[in-house]
């Protein structure tokens, strides 16, 4: 396929022009999903399952799935965060966008998965703009629901109380003999899945399990088993990112796999991953299975837990049962 260059699509994204795929999908064809992705606060993994915390947790634990509970209270959900009404979250009102709205379609061919957000660009929040150079960062996290609690929450799996911006952060991680393998910079440790690990600390203080790392050998097993969560994410200015989380988040840049930008107030993203995968980290899409799918949204400039996320939600190939169906052009 081939795609428009990345500093054609930067330039074009800073003009205000929606670069798209030259062999792009009739989208018309395509069904869509209303999703509203919000401000979550610090809610790691282990909040999700504390009780005393999060009201939903019993449910969780007996098979109710995230979305199932919260996708049509997604919105009120970010508007209680940022305004310091669920204070188990934050404590007062903070500057941030509380909710998206997006449109999602999908669709499919023979080589190529396609999954197309659009929403509105939302006022600015005010708050602190930390990545100077990207208005808008986009993911998008797929698993096979093998991890540990990936089909009920998704890429939440990934997001730990000890993790980099998170309340339980270890200030000394960086220092830690592996911090450079696991890309630990100097405000904490990356997302990084349960089974990476040899225990994860759900109650007690500091809650997580970042530096109780499975061998070598041991983790090289699980991502051979499919064990990991796979990301593509667009960025506003630079290239597009993939790769995938297991003992730690592994990037890099790759401009087949986004593009996207700004149209007066509207924002179009287009993700584009291949069915049989194209490296390590890679999930095979195959028709008559689902898959779950998780979206982020790092508006204004924002970085790490300040971003607003989507439920997991579920996605297949001409399938609809699932989430999000994608239809085969």
């Amino acid at each position: 396929m081939n795609r428009i260059s990345i500093a054609t699509l930067v330039g074009m994204a800073t003009l205000g022009v929606t670069a798209q795929a030259s062999a792009a999908p009739d989208w018309s064809k395509a069904p869509e999903r209303q999703i509203t992705l919000f401000y979550p606060g610090p809610s790691s993994m282990e909040w999700v399952l504390r009780g005393t915390e999060h009201g939903g947790a019993r449910a969780f634990k007996a098979g109710e799935t995230c979305e199932s509970c919260h996708d049509q209270e997604a919105a009120d959900i970010g508007n209680k965060i940022v305004s310091g009404n669920k204070p188990e979250l934050e404590a007062q009102a903070v500057k941030h966008t509380p909710s998206i709205p997006a449109t999602m379609q999908a669709a499919y061919d023979a080589e190529n998965l396609y999954i197309r957000m659009k929403w509105k660009q939302p006022p600015a929040s005010g708050g602190e703009k930390i990545d100077a150079d990207n208005q808008m960062k986009v993911a998008m996290m797929l698993g096979d629901n093998s991890i540990q609690h990936g089909a009920g929450a998704g890429c939440w799996a990934a997001c730990h109380h000890d993790a980099r911006s998170m309340p339980d952060v270890d200030a000394n991680a960086a220092k830690h003999p592996q911090a450079a393998a696991l890309n630990i910079q100097a405000d904490g440790p990356t997302k990084y899945l349960a089974e990476s690990r040899t225990s994860i600390e759900p109650k007690t203080s500091p809650r997580g399990g970042w530096d109780k790392l499975k061998t070598d050998t041991e983790i090289a097993a699980e991502l051979k088993a499919g064990h990991f969560l796979d990301i593509v994410q667009f960025r506003s200015a630079g290239a597009p990112m993939e790769g995938y989380v297991l003992e730690s988040r592994h990037m890099s840049e790759n401009p087949n796999v986004a593009s996207g930008g700004l149209e007066g107030d509207t924002w179009t993203v287009t993700f584009v991953r291949k069915l049989a995968g194209a490296t390590p980290g890679d999930h095979k899409i195959v028709a008559g299975k689902q898959y779950n799918v998780g979206f982020a949204i790092h508006d204004d400039h924002t970085i790490a837990r300040n971003h607003v996320v989507s439920l997991g939600y579920t996605l297949g190939l001409d399938d609809p049962k699932a989430n999000i169906n994608a239809v085969k052009q």
